[in-house]
């Protein structure tokens, strides 16, 4: 018996020495760099399936507090990807290289400069969003979560946003789904609306492309982010708002001849109506930009000064140019200057009074925030400003092309005539030019 154990455990020995055989097999078939290589291969095959590319849902920053923007991107095997955006139009499309790397997971990179992906990295933003040195603080190089057919899921490595890409359908273009989307977004471009739900209206205020749900509960003021992006039908939100207990993750627009709303798209009791507000309550609660021609001959002279011993004198030229509120949040004179390398922004804040629907009264604070203080002791702009209020303050009437949705915005100086401004809803850049 002795014999038979002293056997089985010599038996045993040999089996595990054997089973430890480099040369056997690796108990995962594999090694981990080899399916790595394998999983970017599969990645890069479903990124350049879709004939007609991928629509991209971008949000940028770590809060999303931008919101979120319409992308096509489309990817080709030998490297290079095609982008096009509602910023730049459906006109527009830039070529640039794009690559899948390990890092922590599969990772998606746009390698080279590529205008309409770094919108949203770029430290100085082109159009000025977002603190100077950070821009929208968005990514350009992406975790793949995950990989299919009708959906690829990516996570920025800087800002952790999520961004869902899905193809375009087989029947329309890239093109075709910007251009819906721009036409839509003109339709729908509101500041103010009201959120029925529960038998309760709560006040609700847009910026940038973000809701803010403002009530009261428990005794306490609540306040509730919502960031959304445009889609051909409405607003898709970041994430599911729930308020009262119910539930919404897409709304969709309506217009019934003299009202605009939108409704859930899962028929939930809820209801979002746009408040058009009085013409002075939309001057103030939007960004309205200037434009050299659309300044009186009071204006003009301010400004021509301004260009001559301001602009010219320190080697820079103004790239925009708003009523509005900062990106930190004061009200006034927003701007952005340019020497060529960089987008330098600031605000010369201002007070206002508003009087009845079309009056409103702006006081200058004599304080700004950002560079909004060096460039009124350093380039002029005390006479730049001159023409929208002085400490004293100035009182304007206001008319418009449409009060519903208007592109533009005249103020009329109440004790000079020359003094007009019409402001507009658009961005303007290069405004000495336009």
């Amino acid at each position: 018996m002795k014999h038979i154990i002293k056997f089985l455990f010599l038996a045993l020995v040999v089996a595990l020495f054997t089973g430890c055989n480099p040369h056997e097999d690796d108990l995962f078939g594999d090694s981990s760099a080899n399916r790595m290589t394998a999983v970017l291969k599969a990645d890069k095959a479903i990124l350049c399936a879709p004939k007609n590319g991928w629509i991209m849902e971008y949000y940028s920053s770590a809060n999303q507090q931008y919101g979120g923007y319409n992308v096509w991107v489309s990817f080709s095997a030998d490297g290079s990807v095609s982008a096009m955006s509602e910023i730049y139009g459906s006109s527009t499309t830039v070529t640039s290289l794009y690559s899948l790397k390990q890092s922590d997971g599969p990772i998606l990179t746009f390698d080279t400069y590529n205008k309409v992906m770094h919108y949203f990295s770029d430290p100085a933003n082109p159009d000025g969003i977002g603190a100077n040195g950070k821009g929208m603080e968005g990514d350009f190089e992406f975790t793949i979560l995950s990989a299919k057919a009708d959906t690829v899921i990516l996570k920025g490595k800087k800002s952790g946003s999520k961004i869902v890409m899905t193809p375009v359908a087989d029947n329309k273009t890239g093109t075709d789904y910007i251009a819906s989307i721009i036409a839509e977004k003109k339709l729908m471009n509101f500041n103010l609306y009201t959120y029925e739900v529960n038998g309760k209206s709560i006040p609700v205020t847009a910026s940038y492309r973000n809701l803010t749900f403002t009530y009261q509960k428990d005794g306490n003021t609540v306040s509730v982010a919502a960031p959304y992006i445009i889609t051909p039908t409405g607003y898709k939100f970041y994430s599911p708002l729930t308020i009262e207990g119910v539930t919404v993750s897409e709304l969709t627009y309506k217009n019934s001849g003299t009202d605009d709303f939108f409704e859930p798209t899962n028929g939930a009791a809820a209801k979002l109506v746009v408040v058009v507000p009085p013409l002075n309550q939309q001057l103030i609660s939007g960004n309205w930009y200037f434009a050299y021609s659309g300044l009186g001959s009071y204006g003009k002279s301010y400004w021509d000064y301004t260009k001559t011993n301001g602009f010219d004198a320190i080697g820079e030229e103004l790239y925009y140019a708003y009523l509005g509120k900062f990106s930190s949040g004061q009200y006034g004179f927003s701007f952005g200057s340019t020497d060529g390398s960089g987008v330098y922004t600031g605000v010369l804040i201002y007070n206002y009074t508003l009087t009845g629907t079309d009056q409103v009264k702006l006081i200058f604070a004599s304080s700004g925030a950002g560079d909004g203080v060096w460039y009124y002791s350093n380039a002029k702009f005390n006479y730049l400003i001159n023409p929208v209020g002085t400490t004293s303050g100035r009182t304007f009437t206001l008319t418009a092309d449409d009060v519903k949705h208007p592109k533009w915005i005249k103020l009329t100086d109440n004790a000079t005539a020359t003094n007009t401004m019409t402001l507009y809803k658009s961005q303007v850049n290069l405004p000495y030019d336009k």
